[in-house]
């Protein structure tokens, strides 16, 4: 696309047609493999499909389209047989740059759709988002969100900015796609059978709890949330900062799909939200014991069981409505011993 620009604001694109039909195809590829590649990411075992190619169909009829200027020497872009009335290429054309811009808006709501789902999907699954929260994901979607509605306003009032600018940007984004791509911790490093379990934990995730479907009896699920809380506040597992699903499901002998009915619809708590109730207690504990008073509030994070001050913040607040420092104050004011947190 870069060069492409570069050719087109030299003046010299016409003696590069060839070159120009083999990049201009990148158009129709990105936006699509953008979203599968959100969708691979997002989904527990999701492999490549046969379907998947239905979304590179805009790709294909370009590219039969463009295969003339590529292959056919002297060919140039718009040629049609002679005897092809003149409006029939002028309809081509336009369609080839309304569909690219139609697909980018299409394939930015379709990603950005997936990855707000991505979020509530996750606290399902694991008890610290961040590593896997594709947050970076997230900017660079509202980046190109940006750059299609400054496109749009410009052709609304028929402005015509110079091209090397946008392609600069687009080229930013793809490098900064590929580094965060190979800097990224695996979504869900779970065994294949418990990928499976967790996929349709996911699916089911939306579905209403039904009381004529139970999926455990009433005693049964009263005496696993009872050995669950029991396990909970004797070994601590919630100190594991990687505590997940299926491994909270082994410790307790049940499957994960039982342990996410027990905690979705009878206790009313997604898995995040369960652990980390836990972790925000211990922190408390800590907070209000004198003998931790060496620690500030990354130290109190790691020792309660998060994995960043960011998150430990985060989740402390929601949960008690008081930041950790707040909290400490409060303490002191209310005569309980405390700890000063220094940082």
């Amino acid at each position: 696309m870069i060069v492409n620009a570069i050719l087109f604001e030299s003046g010299v694109a016409r003696g590069y047609q060839r070159l120009i039909a083999f990049n201009e195809l990148s158009r129709y590829a990105m936006a699509p493999a953008l979203y599968l590649s959100i969708m691979q990411f997002t989904t527990p075992d999701r492999t490549i499909k046969l379907k998947d190619g239905l979304h590179f169909i805009p790709f294909f009829i370009f590219f039969v389209f463009m295969a003339p200027v590529a292959f056919v020497p002297g060919y140039q872009i718009g040629h049609f047989p002679v005897g092809v009335p003149r409006i029939i290429p002028q309809i081509v054309a336009a369609m080839v740059i309304i569909t690219a811009r139609a697909q980018l808006v299409v394939y930015w709501i379709l990603s950005y759709y997936q990855l707000h789902q991505h979020r509530k999907h996750i606290q399902l699954v694991v008890s610290d988002m961040r590593p896997v929260d594709l947050n970076w994901l997230k900017y660079l979607l509202w980046g190109i969100g940006v750059m299609l509605l400054q496109m749009y306003v410009l052709l609304l009032f028929n402005i015509h900015p110079i091209k090397i600018y946008p392609a600069l940007i687009y080229l930013a984004a793809a490098l900064a796609v590929l580094y965060y791509s190979l800097a990224q911790k695996e979504i869900y490093p779970f065994a294949p059978t418990e990928l499976t379990a967790i996929n349709q934990v996911i699916e089911n995730a939306d579905r209403k709890f039904n009381p004529s479907k139970q999926r455990i009896p009433d005693e049964q699920a009263q005496l696993l949330q009872n050995r669950l809380k029991q396990l909970m506040a004797t070994d601590k597992l919630y100190l594991d900062n990687e505590l997940s699903l299926p491994q909270l499901a082994e410790s307790i002998s049940v499957s994960v799909h039982d342990l996410s009915y027990l905690l979705n619809d009878r206790m009313g708590v997604n898995f995040f939200e369960f652990v980390n109730t836990y972790r925000v207690e211990e922190a408390k504990q800590i907070m209000l014991d004198d003998k931790y008073k060496h620690l500030n509030i990354l130290g109190v994070a790691f020792n309660s069981g998060f994995n960043s001050k960011t998150t430990f913040n985060t989740v402390f607040k929601k949960q008690t409505g008081l930041s950790p420092s707040q909290f400490i104050q409060q303490a002191k004011l209310k005569g309980q011993p405390s700890v000063s947190l220094p940082g």
